[in-house]
């Protein structure tokens, strides 16, 4: 496996029950690098969880629209800005 990367990042894993049955699975790239790209939904829904942690429900929506319009920043401080205005209280 290890003459595959960096290229790739291959894995393998075996499980093996108590009865003594095993099954071994292995995969050459993990989901989510180039060659097993994340849809962009999974990569919102992950975002939404965890901006969820940090940011109010209206908050980690503000922040999305924000991002969704990055190009049309003249600075970040547009960004900065929803950010603390949607933080949750520590």
């Amino acid at each position: 496996m290890s003459v595959l990367a960096p290229r790739l990042r291959p894995a393998r894993v075996t499980v093996t029950l108590k009865g003594g049955r095993s099954d071994t699975q292995s995969v050459d790239s993990h989901r989510g690098d180039f060659h097993q790209p994340f849809a962009e939904s999974e990569v919102r829904a992950k975002f939404h969880e965890l901006a969820g942690e940090v940011l109010t429900g209206a908050g980690v929506i503000a922040v999305e629209k924000a991002i969704d319009r990055f190009e049309e920043w003249s600075s970040m401080a547009e960004l900065f800005e929803v950010l603390r205005r949607h933080g949750r209280a520590a």
